[in-house]
């Protein structure tokens, strides 16, 4: 029974969620690529039958679109629109480094400007009698400078015309190219690189708020393990406590364990007798000083606080997260299964499966027992 709301779960690591993402966030971070791939794939033969069947002479735009044909690429069209609530804009946020100049439009792409220069520049766009042009089809880098090359439709520009050839001039005097290749960039990453997991990243963090404590992922033991510790967190386990509130009908709300306090996650991981045995026990086995905490997040960033170098503490926090996980199994045998509990039995299994865990996925084979049963790693270190 999970009592984390769906929208907590699906939310990224970095907000407290689990990462997972929606299928939503994931379909539409998928017909962007397809405007990325449009951009940059110029001698493509799907693009060029997409422009000739989309592209209209009357009413030119770089990614054209026939609104009366149905089909798939109207609908890769629109995404535009519902991606603006996350400020992405399919339109602006695409931009070119133009180098060699045979794979970026002259009119049609963007990178001379903030705006593509068949927006920037409409009357001197209508005048050029070969509208998808490429850079280096009109401007080169020789050795006298900047040579140019224009096909005008009309010997003599209109006035209009005229005043927009020179503001496009002044641009074109102030701007560097370099040799190579040209090359597309991507506005909200770094490096330029567009990716389908960077527009799911910005979609995924819109409207949330960052929590004070962001729960501590550790990718060195499996995430379902890790998971009853963030929800022990929210208290959002379904212990006899949280039953009682939700109106389930419970025998009794008293620890499984001890029996005299009401079993939250708080008491059950942290109170209990039980678990603070566990708990000394496992600072003894990893020689740091007694463990004191007042609450679950105590027990979560235990590994903080430690003077050790960043393997070990990661370690450290590997078993705490195996110890919740532990704890909370043993509570459901003695529920389920009326096992009697028993804390040697859980440092065993709290050691054994750790160092299983942490032996493969830290991909140190040379890790072995005897140097782990003595709490020795000097092979991660």
């Amino acid at each position: 029974m999970n009592w984390v709301a769906w929208d907590k779960t699906i939310g990224p690591v970095e907000y407290g969620g689990l990462g997972f993402g929606s299928l939503r966030d994931a379909n539409l971070a998928m017909l962007a690529k397809w405007w990325w791939r449009f951009k940059t794939e110029k001698n493509g033969l799907w693009r060029r039958i997409v422009w000739a069947v989309h592209h209209r002479s009357r009413e030119w735009n770089d990614i054209p679109v026939k609104v009366s044909l149905p089909g798939p690429w109207k609908s890769i069209h629109s995404v535009r629109q519902s991606l603006l609530y996350a400020n992405i804009d399919l339109h602006q946020d695409f931009s070119a480094v133009v180098c060699g100049g045979n794979n970026v439009f002259f009119w049609l792409d963007k990178w001379l400007d903030q705006l593509p220069l068949y927006v920037k520049f409409p009357a001197l766009f209508k005048e050029e009698s070969e509208k998808q042009c490429m850079v280096a089809d009109r401007c080169v880098r020789g050795s006298p400078g900047l040579i140019l090359s224009w096909a005008w439709s009309r010997p003599v520009l209109g006035s209009e015309a005229a005043d927009q050839l020179q503001l496009l001039l002044v641009m074109l005097e102030g701007w560097a190219s370099s040799v190579g290749s040209d090359i597309w960039k991507w506005r909200h990453e770094k490096d330029g690189k567009f990716s389908v997991s960077s527009v799911k990243k910005l979609l995924s963090s819109v409207n949330r708020v960052r929590p004070e404590q962001i729960f501590e992922w550790n990718n060195w033991v499996p995430k379902k393990i890790g998971i009853v510790a963030w929800r022990a967190e929210m208290e959002r386990l379904p212990t006899k406590w949280a039953l009682a509130r939700r109106n389930i009908p419970v025998q009794n709300q008293f620890c499984v364990f001890c029996g005299d306090y009401e079993e939250t996650c708080d008491h059950v991981f942290v109170s209990c007798h039980f678990a603070q045995t566990i708990w000394q026990n496992l600072a003894a086995w990893c020689m740091i000083p007694p463990i004191i905490a007042f609450g679950i997040n105590d027990l979560l960033t235990l590994h903080v606080s430690s003077s050790a170098s960043r393997k070990k503490r990661k370690v450290i926090h590997a078993l705490v997260l195996v110890t919740f996980w532990s704890i909370w199994k043993s509570r459901n045998e003695v529920v389920f299964r009326q096992l009697i509990p028993n804390t040697t039995r859980n440092l065993d299994e709290i050691k054994s499966m750790t160092f299983l865990w942490v032996k493969s996925r830290s991909k140190v084979a040379s890790l072995s027992w005897e140097e782990w049963s003595h709490f020795n790693l000097s092979t991660l270190i």
